[in-house]
């Protein structure tokens, strides 16, 4: 049988900057995930808990043709609709403050643009297609941000024979019930089903802003319940944790120590890291918080390593785009160009690792002076503040990676440094770069080598090889190109160095959260504090 040779091009797979170069962020977002389950980066509201399982409520109801369709349409809708009466109320309130109206709705950046004076049509802005559409996902918000945290809440499900989300007949249907016994549902649908809306229309609809959830006295209960799991039906899941991480977030807005200076995230990696608070007092919490407490910082000593990993790998990549035209010839001369960078240590490049190790023990400031310059914590954010792009910052930046890498040899790593969480220990792979490794590390690999060798090993093996590795595994499991130095013939060529950054701990989620339920709000400083509520649940939370 004769055999005909095709020829054809491939498209290569198109370049992204991508995420997480070196894979040493997953053990820290694998930690916060445990820590705050139920809240992640992109729920951003504590109504939309309700809002979502109530649409999934009202629309088998309301709504005799279940088809897909039909329902995607009436979500986005709802979603626009339910942003929409957020910006009136905030405008028609006259309150600039906007975290307690319409801050991060889905879709609000786009539907700000509607001009008020004029009359608009919903379906310009929720239909799937066109220059207005409010949301590229065909679920929306629903589809892209909170089905998967409902979901894992078990307040949403899969509904496989309708092809739509379905809700929970206990904790989604309680919840669906409770929303819509303080709204005007019927003119909501009414609004929601018209061909054109005015602005005054949704004067009426004020009560489904976010600020009118501590009126509907049913809803904001069930929604501490959730949240707090408070009660039987919402304590499975891991709820105790995040219950322990709110309580925690609201044990360190309680107490006296604070400084402007810090966002609270700040205080709470402080915090959490150092065991002490800001003004360099104790940070003493009740005993069902210690475990959470101790949580948190176990994630923090994790993003330090983190964070010093990428700092040394960013700068060798920029110091061989200003010193070697951008590339070389292969991953072992990552070596030299950090040692180059690191050439103000001189003599200390001689020692020993051990000795040096030894040394900077002796001359850190105590783990609770978390305000020194020196420690690891002010080391960590001033790395973060310096610009990769300044030819000029290259060996600072080095230098503090390095530093804190020290610091944390210094400081030791304990046994089993995960033992606050539920992860099975062969996550922990010893060829990737986390606390184990660290520990494993500095008593195998690195005992006995000098600092310059030390130096040398972290560019290679923790930088440019391991960076080729995390690249070359993203493009043969899901066909995406995050080379940040591309394997070309005969030698290795910088594309951009990406920035060193912490992870994104849900914090800021969760304070807005806790704004909703009204446990906290802000005083005239723009500091977090806690409420009279906040207080109660907070004593809850110290109980157990």
């Amino acid at each position: 049988m004769a055999m005909t040779d095709t020829v054809a091009w491939v498209t290569p797979p198109e370049p992204i900057r991508g995420l997480d170069h070196l894979g040493v962020q997953a053990p820290c977002i694998a930690l916060y995930g445990q820590l705050l389950p139920g809240i992640t980066n992109v729920t951003d509201r504590a109504r939309y808990y309700s809002f979502h399982p109530w649409v999934l409520w009202s629309f088998e109801r309301r709504y005799p043709n279940h088809s897909v369709d039909e329902f995607r349409r009436v979500l986005r809708r709802a979603e626009c609709l339910f942003a929409l009466i957020a910006i009136r109320h905030a405008r028609k309130a006259g309150d600039d403050d906007d975290g307690r109206h319409g801050r991060a709705m889905v879709g609000r950046d786009k539907l700000l643009r509607i001009d008020e004076s004029s009359t608009f049509s919903l379906e310009d802005y929720a239909a799937l297609e066109g220059p207005n559409r409010y949301f590229k996902n065909k679920l929306g918000g629903l589809g892209q941000y909170y089905f998967g945290p409902l979901r894992d809440l078990r307040v949403l499900d899969h509904h496989e024979e309708a092809g739509y989300p379905g809700y929970d007949e206990e904790r989604g249907g309680l919840l669906a019930e409770a929303f819509a016994s303080a709204v005007p549902e019927d003119e909501f649908f009414r609004v929601l089903e018209q061909s054109t809306t005015t602005w005054q229309e949704l004067d009426g609809l004020a009560a489904f802003c976010p600020c009118s959830l501590l009126a509907n006295t049913v809803e904001h209960e069930l929604l501490l319940d959730l949240f707090l799991a408070r009660t039987e039906l919402f304590r499975g899941d891991r709820g105790t944790m995040r219950r322990a991480t709110l309580g925690l977030m609201l044990d360190l807005s309680s107490q006296a120590a604070r400084d402007t200076d810090y966002a609270f995230e700040g205080l709470l990696r402080g915090g959490a890291y150092t065991g002490a608070l800001v003004d360099g007092s104790e940070w003493k919490v009740a005993k069902p918080l210690e475990r959470v407490l101790r949580g948190w910082g176990t994630y923090q000593r994790n993003e330090l390593l983190s964070l010093a990993v990428q700092g040394l790998f960013a700068a060798v990549l920029r110091a061989i785009e200003r010193d070697e035209g951008r590339s070389i010839r292969q991953a072992s001369d990552a070596a030299d160009v950090a040692v180059r960078l690191l050439a103000s240590r001189g003599a200390d490049l001689k020692l020993s690792l051990n000795d040096l190790v030894a040394r900077v023990r002796g001359e850190l400031p105590g783990l609770a002076d978390w305000q020194s310059e020196g420690h690891e914590l002010q080391r960590g954010w001033r790395l973060q503040g310096l610009p990769l792009n300044d030819d000029t910052k290259l060996e600072a930046i080095a230098e503090e990676s390095i530093a804190i890498l020290l610091a944390l040899l210094a400081r030791g790593v304990d046994e089993y440094p995960y033992g606050d969480f539920e992860l099975d220990a062969e996550y922990f792979d010893p060829r990737e770069v986390h606390l184990l490794s660290l520990r494993h590390a500095a008593k195998t690999t690195w005992a006995g080598l000098t600092v310059e060798a030390w130096v040398r090993w972290l560019a290679v093996h923790w930088g440019v090889t391991r960076h080729l590795r995390v690249a070359l595994r993203k493009l043969r499991g899901e066909r995406r190109d995050t080379f940040r130095i591309r394997p070309l013939e005969g030698e290795l060529r910088v594309v951009e160095a990406p920035e060193p950054v912490f992870t994104q701990p849900r914090v800021s989620r969760a304070q807005q959260i806790l704004r909703d339920l009204g446990l906290v709000e802000y005083d005239a400083e723009g500091v977090m504090v806690v409420t009279a509520r906040g207080r109660t649940e907070l004593e809850a939370c110290r109980a157990g």
